[in-house]
């Protein structure tokens, strides 16, 4: 997907350009109006407040009191299955299942101390750092992962893993979803192209309000992911993480300085031999 092309998507939807001509003149429009509204340097600051879901998640919060919120948050998921059955067998596995889905999430726990873990696979590996008190936990309902890091104990970012299909509240495709959170929040998103020499391999689009930074994050059709991190702890992450990781591909200082022709220093004569007195 173009660049350009999503950034007219984006433009069209927030000044209220509509279908009602084709695609060309949309975008064409678009264009026009990002001469007023060039793309923002920094995250696109958002007109509506960025909400977590459950709303009793807050930053900072420790792995305890998250195990709390989601207890709390699938307890209510519950109820209306509660209500369809009566005291008995049914009732009794419904209680099974909800305590067996509180303690998965609290099973899931992924330290990122000493040893790889197998998240590194994946496109997850960037977001977290090792030997830094670091760890994450994640639960799959809905049709969607959600996963949640804490640094030194405290809850400072969250990523839903979201499969797209038509119909979808987010739509079927990135730049549906770009669409539709351009709209919610009242502002056309900051276009992050892919850039493989930083290490960044898919198109990012974010927003952010005073407490919490918003990252689109393109998947591959029909996935994405959307990461919401805490403005606080993102300001401070590198102090937070005093141990970085080694450079696996760096080079051996003998062959940088070969490559670079520098010649190898000579050698020392050996030192004299000593002359015994006559």
């Amino acid at each position: 997907m173009k660049v350009n092309k999503l950034w007219a998507a984006l433009l069209a939807t927030t000044f209220g350009l509509t279908a009602t001509v084709t695609p060309m003149v949309v975008e064409a429009q678009a264009k026009k109006k990002a001469a007023a509204a060039p793309a923002p340097m920094g995250p696109a600051v958002v007109k509506k407040p960025i909400a977590l879901e459950p709303a009793s998640l807050k930053w900072g919060m420790t792995t305890k009191q998250v195990g709390e919120a989601i207890d709390a948050q699938l307890d209510e998921t519950y109820k209306p299955l509660y209500q369809k059955v009566s005291p008995g067998v049914k009732m009794r596995e419904l209680d099974a299942a909800l305590a067996e889905e509180k303690n998965a999430f609290r099973r899931s726990k992924i330290e990122f101390g000493k040893l790889p873990v197998a998240t590194d696979s994946t496109p997850l590996r960037g977001e977290y750092s090792y030997l830094n008190k670091e760890w994450m936990l994640s639960m799959n309902r809905d049709g969607k992962t959600r996963y949640f890091f804490f640094i030194q104990d405290k809850l400072w970012k969250i990523i839903d893993e979201i499969k797209l299909s038509k119909g979808a509240s987010l739509g079927a495709n990135f730049q549906e979803a770009a669409v539709k959170l351009s709209t919610a929040y009242g502002a056309p998103g900051r276009i992050i192209p892919p850039n493989p020499d930083l290490g960044m391999y898919a198109t990012v689009v974010d927003w952010k309000d005073a407490t919490t930074h918003v990252r689109l994050i393109e998947r591959g059709d029909p996935a994405i992911a959307i990461a919401y991190e805490d403005n606080a702890t993102l300001q401070n992450i590198d102090s937070l993480r005093p141990n970085k990781p080694k450079q696996e591909d760096a080079i051996d200082p003998a062959v940088a300085a070969a490559i670079r022709g520098e010649e190898k220093a000579p050698e020392p004569p050996p030192p004299p031999a000593d002359k015994k007195k006559k």
